[in-house]
């Protein structure tokens, strides 16, 4: 497929242009005109590259296109001038999409840990431009904080990192934002009704803030809420279009 038409379907899904976003969403790095064979991953990194050349493939496309955030140094130097490079030289084209990878209903990574968990009347929170990037629902009927906690063990292949339990025992209404999520998230969450809260990484005063609120929090690894959006596009790069693409997992315990 040339890359412009891929472009072009990858926007058309994504719409990044609708999100309030801190770094390129979209083509990062033309390196050929065509797309035959493509990774996904979490981040862009080195190792990511080597699975790129290993695989054959032609095009790499992440959630967090490290070097691409607003306010870095672009200038092609040091490791981000080598990663370039080695782009270039092997005619591997790179695509990075944040906010719109984390907001997407159908392969976004919050609606599909929502349904990992079997949510039910899930609708968007946390509003990033013209769109929302987390979510929340319901379970069928409510579940024991316990339950909850392991049920998570279930969903997220490497467990909890922090089960901060504050709240209620019984458990309904549940927020999810993959990644990281800060004291005025678990605020807004709680103003919406729910019951506990399923995240990536926290920073120090999360702890705090579930303890005085009285809430209910998981923190399951900012890279290992993450996994879900890219491996779903793969998926569904290679139904839709034809084109193989593979999911690359290489695990960053944060």
């Amino acid at each position: 497929m040339q890359i412009s038409e891929f472009s072009t379907w990858l926007d058309n899904l994504l719409e990044p242009k609708l999100f309030k976003d801190y770094c390129v969403d979209g083509l990062c790095v033309e390196a050929s005109d065509k797309v035959c064979r493509i990774v996904t991953g979490v981040s862009f990194r080195d190792r990511l590259i080597d699975a790129a050349i290993e695989n054959k493939a032609d095009c790499i496309i992440v959630h967090h296109p490290n070097g691409f955030w607003k306010g870095e140094n672009c200038r092609l130097v040091g490791k981000f001038g080598e990663r370039m490079r080695r782009l270039m030289q092997n005619g591997i084209s790179l695509y990075g999409f944040h906010l719109p990878l984390d907001g997407h209903m159908e392969v976004g990574n919050n609606i599909l840990i929502a349904n990992a968990f079997g949510l039910q009347n899930v609708e968007g929170f946390l509003r990033e431009g013209e769109r929302t990037i987390g979510v929340v629902g319901e379970f069928a009927e409510p579940v024991s904080s316990q339950s909850f906690v392991d049920q998570a063990k279930t969903v997220f292949e490497h467990g909890v990192q922090h089960a901060l339990m504050y709240g209620k025992s019984s458990i309904k209404k549940v927020a999810v934002c993959s990644g990281s999520a800060g004291a005025p998230v678990i605020e807004e969450a709680i103003a919406l009704g729910c019951d506990a809260f399923v995240t990536g990484e926290i920073k120090e005063a999360v702890p705090i803030a579930c303890e005085e609120l009285g809430f209910n929090l998981l923190s399951c690894g900012h890279h290992r809420t993450e996994i879900f959006g890219v491996r779903a596009l793969a998926a569904k790069i290679q139904a839709e279009l034809g084109i193989p693409a593979k999911f690359i997992d290489i695990d960053n315990e944060v």
